[in-house]
């Protein structure tokens, strides 16, 4: 099985290390110095039961690859549009087109209604329709991505993972055609739980009541989760926004039993940084609006008091504007 991975960063060189020593035909889409690591040496995967170091065909170019059986997709959100044309060489008739990305997904208006919500694309997200025409959503494979990865140095990915990596897979029109079955296989062979999900955006919200709390909160004070929760006065800041965040949920269906006490206890989370503030410190674009621009959004369409996401949505957005990587629409 051919499966390409675009965009080799932290999650992304994590999956195809996991999917080369597996034995899948496995090929990179990279840039700069991770690139070059990509080809020189392959990528370095350190985990806690042991290091796995897997070779894989790495360009910046998808033309080099040609069609392919799967394409998983983990890139940032805000990057989507600017690539979808040159990925149009990976994709085939059958090709499994899977997107692995943090927060609301670009599909999220296909086949789906809730308050305030208008079918299509999201003007947050996708303001001019490019993302939702290039790939076409009735196409799409929704990954919610449980794994902490974070790149030590190019072609180096550490995995922090205290439970086997998962990642939850679902069509948007809750259907399960064979390129889905085929890509949740793979990743299992890969050692990856992959369970196809008939409603993948529950899984999405779920994740995402955990990141409405951990992207801001790291970001804003510069810590891990579990350090950002032990300053004073956080934990409190933390459950609010992740009660407001259950709260835009219930407005889009999804009853969510989250037990908020047990992820503000600082001894109870990681000692981990959320994928924004890693990307701040790196210098890269950041995924404000999907994690927490779009459920403010929503929040406004379905008339959803947010007091505390009102409070903690611009001063990320000034963060990232102010340091150049707001990556996201206006």
């Amino acid at each position: 099985m051919r499966i390409c991975i675009y965009g080799a960063g932290a999650v992304g060189s994590f999956l195809a290390a996991r999917l080369a020593h597996a034995g899948f035909d496995v090929a990179a889409i990279a840039r700069g110095a991770q690139l070059a690591a990509l080809q020189s040496d392959g990528i370095t995967l350190e985990e806690a039961d042991g290091t796995i170091n897997a070779r894989v065909k790495a360009s910046s170019d998808p033309a080099d690859f040609g069609p392919q059986d799967a394409v998983i997709f983990t890139t940032k959100a805000h990057s989507l549009a600017g690539i979808a044309d040159a990925a149009q060489s990976l994709i085939g008739p059958d090709t499994a087109l899977v997107f692995a990305q943090n927060g609301i997904p670009w599909w999220y208006g296909h086949a789906f209604d809730a308050p305030g919500l208008t079918p299509g694309p999201l003007a947050r997200l996708d303001p001019d329709g490019a993302i939702w025409n290039g790939f076409r959503p009735e196409c799409a494979i929704g990954a919610v991505i449980y794994s902490p990865n974070t790149v030590v140095r190019p072609g180096v990915i550490r995995n922090k993972a205290t439970r086997p990596a998962e990642y939850p897979l679902g069509q948007p029109d809750g259907g399960s055609d064979a390129p889905t079955k085929s890509i949740a296989k793979a990743l299992e062979a890969a050692n990856i739980k992959a369970p196809i999900l008939e409603d993948i955006r529950r899984e999405v919200w779920t994740k995402l009541i955990i990141n409405i709390y951990g992207a801001p909160v790291c970001t804003l004070t510069g810590a891990s989760v579990k350090g950002s929760l032990q300053q004073a006065g956080m934990d409190h800041v933390a459950g609010a926004v992740m009660a407001e965040g259950v709260a835009v949920a219930k407005a889009h269906g999804f009853d969510l039993d989250v037990n908020i006490a047990n992820y503000t206890d600082p001894e109870k989370r990681p000692d981990h940084k959320s994928s924004m503030l890693q990307d701040f410190e790196a210098g890269r674009q950041m995924e404000v609006d999907p994690i927490i621009g779009c459920a403010h959004d929503f929040a406004r369409a379905a008339g959803v008091p947010t007091p505390v996401l009102d409070v903690l949505l611009p001063l990320v957005r000034a963060k990232a504007r102010t340091a150049g990587l707001y990556g996201d629409t206006a």
